[in-house]
């Protein structure tokens, strides 16, 4: 029986196999576009650096657990660039799996000794490697760890049996994975760059050449390492050799008529996955990034009841807020007499008893008085809010109104679910270059919708916000309208919609029917600081 393929099968095939892949890929842009993973891989960052020393030693373990119980490392390492950057995550995740590596080591000379030789006895390539470490010990040891011949978790078990002794084993074991740890770290972190966990680093052109120039050159050396490693191992052992398939091909011919199969089923259960997503895509928004509200009025004017005073505020923010919303930490931090004493009128206001442009001038200036405070009891020992540790920054209960403590995330989800205006998420402010600045007076009940009205005019007509293309085609918008699109949605139908509000220019777009693609601009979490000012 004649096993070749006809040129116009074989076409066929290679033509569902790239179908196939690029549904898939396909399939993931759209999940991860629905699902904020940016968002939700940078506050897993924030947590684990809030942990210090024991978020590593944590990360460590599981590592070394995950290499015991066989389970692919490779996830694991690809995060640890994401969490910890390409130099720390390669020291980190080197660690995790020499150490993980010398436990099963240990475990498959004195403890699992009879599984493993059954295991192995059942595939020659392993008596090839046994005979081959006899003869030249540690060498081989480095050229299997350098070159993918064996699984990397079964071998360390295998190398229990051998004739090479522990210590030498652990140090060339350590040595020879770095080039295949440090390319599966960058290029987590390449990834973690693109969705936008990219934390306070720049994210200019510059930034971008660099990390593409060093993905590629940390892929060219890995590759041509685990080539010359592949050479001198067949040379050496003939391992290599047991991987061809036997003389009838069978095996590669069974292997061949399977992928095509198993990358269309893979593509079809990554449609319906995708389907599902896109329906669910309001609540899974909220998995990581802020949670969805449904946009209602809830409070009346009350223009008899009690009237709250925000001058204090404003004496601050005249003072230490310069145009265009940078902030003098150093002055603010020498003397924050008034910054202090305007938090302490708001545990004191009555809150319950104010009419709804009272609360809502109220609690845009505490969620911003609040963030200085915050930000001044850290500093200057931060260059970010985020370096902030996760457990006292946004979800910390402890900022006082009316006698009742909130959390910074609960003030925000009160202005956003209580007052059906989403101009708020333009005053409201994170300390951050990417946030929407600080106005240099604070917001009064009197003008409030005017200076909302101002404030959402001036971030929809900045460059560093809003940006429309010189060819009007691409509309280059703030992180925001990404993370909070359910609450512009609902207000205007659309985030163009919303901006077409404010921006003239993208208003006639989109009344001459020529509506902009959109992009969302990088979101820079360095300190909005006086320093950093460009």
């Amino acid at each position: 029986m004649n096993d070749q393929t006809s040129p116009s099968s074989e076409k066929l095939t290679r033509g569902l196999e790239v179908i196939s892949l690029l549904i898939i890929i396909a399939c993931l842009i759209v999940i991860f576009r629905v699902i904020p993973i940016g968002v939700g891989l940078a506050r897993l960052q924030s947590w684990l650096a809030g942990q210090g020393a024991l978020g590593i030693a944590a990360y460590i373990v599981i590592y070394i657990v995950a290499t015991v119980l066989l389970i692919p490392g490779s996830a694991l390492t690809l995060l640890a660039g994401v969490l910890y950057g390409p130099w720390w995550g390669t020291m980190i995740v080197s660690v995790g799996a020499t150490l993980g590596a010398a436990a099963a080591y240990l475990l498959g000379r004195w403890v699992f000794r009879s599984a493993v030789e059954k295991t192995t006895a059942k595939t020659p390539k392993f008596a090839a490697i046994d005979r081959a470490i006899g003869k030249n010990g540690w060498k081989i040891v480095a050229l299997l760890r350098l070159s993918p011949v064996v699984p990397f978790n079964l071998s360390n078990y295998f190398f229990g049996l051998t004739a090479i002794r522990f210590l030498p084993y652990v140090l060339v074991s350590w040595l020879c994975m770095l080039p295949g740890t440090l390319l599966y770290v960058y290029l987590g972190y390449a990834a973690s760059q693109a969705a936008g966990a990219g934390g306070v680093k720049d994210n200019g052109l510059l930034h971008w050449v660099l990390i593409g120039v060093g993905l590629l050159l940390i892929v060219a050396v890995s590759v041509y390492i685990t080539k010359l490693a592949s050479r001198a191992l067949a040379a050496e052992s003939g391992v290599i050799e047991m991987n061809k398939p036997l003389e009838n091909g069978s095996s590669a011919v069974a292997t061949r008529s399977r992928r095509p199969v198993i990358l269309a089923g893979l593509a079809i259960v990554m449609l319906g996955l995708t389907a599902c997503t896109w329906i669910n895509r309001g609540p899974l928004a909220g998995i990581f990034g802020p949670p969805p509200v449904k946009l209602a009025n809830k409070f009346k004017s009350n223009p008899a009841g009690p009237q709250f005073s925000n001058a204090m505020f404003t004496q601050v923010v005249s003072k230490y807020v310069h145009t265009g919303g940078w902030v003098d930490y150093p002055s603010l931090a020498a003397n924050p007499a008034n910054l202090n004493a305007y938090i302490a009128q708001l545990a004191k206001a009555p809150f319950n008893s104010l009419g709804r442009n009272n609360k809502l001038a109220l609690l845009i200036n505490a969620y911003n008085a609040f963030t200085l405070r915050l930000i001044l009891n850290h500093y200057p020992n931060i260059q970010s809010i985020r370096d902030i540790p996760a457990a006292k920054r946004w979800d910390y209960v402890h900022w006082d109104i009316g006698g009742k403590r909130y959390s910074l995330n609960q003030i925000e989800l009160m202005l956003r679910s209580d007052f059906a205006d989403p101009r708020v998420h333009f005053a409201i402010n994170c300390a951050s270059i990417g946030c929407p600045p600080l106005r240099q007076k604070a917001y009064e009940a009197a003008r409030i919708n005017a200076q909302l009205q101002s404030q959402a005019e001036f971030v929809n007509n900045n460059p560093r916000w809003v940006r429309l293309s010189r060819n009007g085609k691409t509309l280059h918008l703030t992180m925001l309208y990404d993370w909070y699109s359910g609450d512009f949605s609902q207000a205007a139908g659309s985030v163009r919609k919303f901006v077409a509000k404010f921006n003239k220019r993208v208003a006639a777009d989109l009344a001459a029917g020529n509506p902009p693609s959109v992009t969302f601009k990088n979101y820079s979490w360095k300190l909005d600081s006086l320093a950093n000012r460009p």
